[in-house]
């Protein structure tokens, strides 16, 4: 298996197999809309050291231009606010992630995720990264 493979298993585990995104239960591959590991940097602009490690993958139904997997690359503004798409320079074990439990998390190297403090949500609302909806 890849390192790619394996961050993507060890998200879905994270996750309690839902898209990160919408939460839909996305266990069953075979089922539609389907699911893909998504960077969130992408590969090319990744250092090689968090490329395909667990801290830049996160697992969403559908493909890249179906389902959230498609959202999340039409909708570049609001996917970079809610931490599904991390800028060219930034690194990803910095950039939070919004969930679909409405839970703002760190997702670390080792395939854990670490929800901010109410003081970091503020720091995000602050630098307009968190999205006002929520």
């Amino acid at each position: 298996m890849s390192e790619f493979d394996d961050s993507k298993r060890v998200a879905l585990e994270r996750q309690g197999w839902h898209c990160l995104r919408c939460g839909t239960n996305i266990h069953d591959p075979s089922r539609w809309p389907g699911r893909s590991g998504h960077h969130r940097q992408l590969r090319r602009a990744a250092d090689p050291d968090v490329r395909h490690s667990p801290a830049n993958i996160v697992e969403l139904c559908g493909s890249g231009t179906t389902g959230c997997h498609g959202w999340v690359h039409q909708h570049v503004a609001e996917a970079e606010r809610l931490g599904l798409i991390v800028p060219f320079g930034a690194d990803p074990r910095d950039v939070p992630v919004f969930d679909w439990e409405g839970r703002w998390m760190r997702l670390n190297m080792d395939g854990t995720a670490t929800r901010l403090t109410g003081l970091e949500i503020a720091r995000l609302d602050i630098d307009g990264r968190r999205n006002d909806r929520y």
